[in-house]
């Protein structure tokens, strides 16, 4: 009978240790989960890709290959058209741009002609048939000046 229950104590130890084993594996299997996304999602940044948009964000999720940045420029390159090393080229297009953007700004500002939204032209136009001429002058005198003023 002692033997018996050494037997059935021994049994209920290991099924509590087994299911210690098998919480400490879920726990660590999560935990290499979350390693590993966060590797991948550094090792695409390694590779100059934002997984967050664009293209980036399509390699990632199409890419099954090895985890290193030359396999997923490689990847990028072949499936995307996707150029590496371009970085001096765009960064002087985005120069570019900027610079007539900047151009185009100062050509507005500069600009002679006024634009009014329709409400204005549609209230000067209803003051134009119902009013005086006098109230039609100070009408189109007072939007002119309003304009004058958000030009600033």
């Amino acid at each position: 009978m002692t033997e018996e229950l050494k037997n059935s104590e021994e049994a209920n130890n290991s099924d509590k240790n087994w299911a210690e084993i098998r919480k400490k594996n879920e726990a660590l299997e999560e935990k290499v989960a979350v390693y590993e996304a966060k590797e991948r999602i550094n090792t695409f940044q390694k590779a100059g890709l934002n997984t967050e948009q664009g293209i980036g964000k399509a390699v990632e999720k199409l890419y099954s290959g090895e985890m290193d940045v030359d396999s997923i420029q490689q990847f990028a390159t072949d499936e995307f058209g996707v150029e590496f090393g371009q970085q001096d080229g765009i960064q002087s297009e985005v120069q570019q741009v900027e610079e007539s953007q900047t151009k185009l700004d100062n050509i507005q500002k500069d600009s002679v002609v006024d634009v009014f939204g329709d409400d204005i032209v549609s209230q000067i136009k209803e003051v134009e048939a119902k009013g005086t001429t006098k109230q039609s002058i100070a009408a189109k005198l007072f939007a002119i000046e309003e304009a004058k003023k958000n030009d600033k």
